[in-house]
């Protein structure tokens, strides 16, 4: 996490991926299916709308600003003070989000392997995972997420292929057999989770390099896009298993791969999911420290950009205890709750700042044309009276 510690833009949108795709492609399908029933893709359609729009804003500003992180350029737009006060809701949603992250792992754990294993032993070794690849930087980051992003969805798409002889394409139909709501109740929980998580990296975009800029965008936008077809197949995939039952089975693709049988060789491959999960929810909770860190050491200013990894992983760690009241309770907090908390954590604030710095250009560029042409006229009035004088 050196200042001279640049990625390139193919890096970063593979981070991108791995951060939207990790643990989502997992959690994702029994809660949206539950919801929003045979139209849970269509969930994902609509979702990605807002994820598209929010994903133009942090380019936005990224080209406004460019260099220059969350916290650096919210200082600049509305100055220090004001973005102390955005900065509280923003760290508070870092810190549950990290948190949250590793929670699931504990949860998937105790739930469907290891039941008799106190929680703490999962939450401690994800996070010390994630602290020590926090210190190593962002490039040892972005060349190891890579591989490994690479390794799990494949893996997660050889399951899908295994079990093709099992699919039933009827269980897709009828298509909103109960009216819209439900689907936009799925569209609403997939918003909040992933897609309104991309604000996550308006404290990450400040590291790919110079030369990189002209394909950031497009490179950001196929990530995402991605993203949105692959939590679609594995939503379709999941339908087409389990039909009407999907919504019911918790980590249902971790049952999807349990029930795969090929003439008695491949089976009992649920254990590649559950390396998917863990794979996966240590990514992403690397990156959210990785996030989470910044902020607070450029909100304070410190030096030393290291020195708080494993204060906040300790914290994280301990909050993940607090928050631990139950799958049941978890799944309502993060299909309910965890919608709204990321619009007023992560929205509103880059929005604040982004209107705000739009209106100041505004009114610098109006200030810069209305000087320009006063200039103008002066050097017109000037231009007239020089003839008269030589007249004279």
């Amino acid at each position: 996490m050196k200042n001279q510690e640049t990625i390139t833009a193919g890096q970063l949108a593979r981070l991108f991926f791995t951060f939207m795709t990790g643990s989502s492609i997992i959690n994702i399908p029994a809660p949206l299916i539950s919801f929003a029933k045979n139209d849970a893709w269509m969930s994902l359609l609509v979702s990605a709308v807002p994820g598209l729009l929010l994903l133009s804003c942090l380019l936005y500003m990224n080209k406004q600003y460019p260099g220059l992180t969350f916290i650096e350029y919210s200082n600049k737009a509305v100055g220090k003070w004001v973005t102390f006060i955005l900065a509280i809701p923003f760290c508070t949603a870092l810190f549950h989000m990290t948190a949250s992250i590793v929670l699931d792992v504990d949860l998937f754990m105790t739930s469907s392997m290891m039941d008799e294993t106190p929680m703490y032993v999962f939450s401690i070794i994800v996070m010390s995972a994630a602290a020590i690849t926090v210190r190593a930087g962002i490039e040892a980051m972005a060349r190891m997420f890579t591989i490994m992003i690479v390794v799990t969805i494949s893996l997660i798409f050889v399951i899908f292929i295994l079990a093709i002889p099992d699919y039933r394409p009827e269980q897709l139909l009828p298509l909103m057999p109960q009216g819209i709501k439900p689907m936009l109740h799925g569209a609403y929980f997939t918003y909040g989770f992933p897609f309104g998580e991309v604000i996550v990296f308006t404290m990450l975009l400040k590291f790919v390099r110079k030369q990189d800029g002209k394909v950031l965008n497009k490179y950001m936008y196929t990530s995402l896009i991605m993203n949105a077809v692959v939590l679609i197949i594995s939503v379709v995939c999941t339908i087409m298993m389990f039909g009407p039952m999907a919504g019911e089975r918790k980590y249902s693709l971790y049952q999807f791969a349990r029930i795969i049988q090929v003439v008695d060789i491949i089976e009992r491959i649920e254990s590649i999911i559950a390396m998917a999960l863990i794979a996966g929810s240590y990514m992403k909770a690397t990156i959210t420290l990785f996030a989470l860190n910044l902020t607070i050491t450029q909100l304070l200013k410190l030096k030393d950009d290291r020195i708080l990894v494993l204060p906040i992983s300790v914290i994280c760690v301990l909050l993940s205890l607090i928050l631990s009241e139950g799958m049941a309770r978890f799944e309502e907090t993060v299909s309910s709750v965890h919608p709204l908390f990321i619009t007023v954590s992560y929205v509103i604030p880059l929005l604040i700042v982004m209107i705000v710095s739009m209106f100041r250009s505004h009114k610098a560029s109006g200030q810069g044309a209305g000087s320009g042409s006063s200039a103008e006229s002066g050097s017109n009035a000037g231009s007239g009276s020089s003839p008269g004088s030589s007249s004279g």
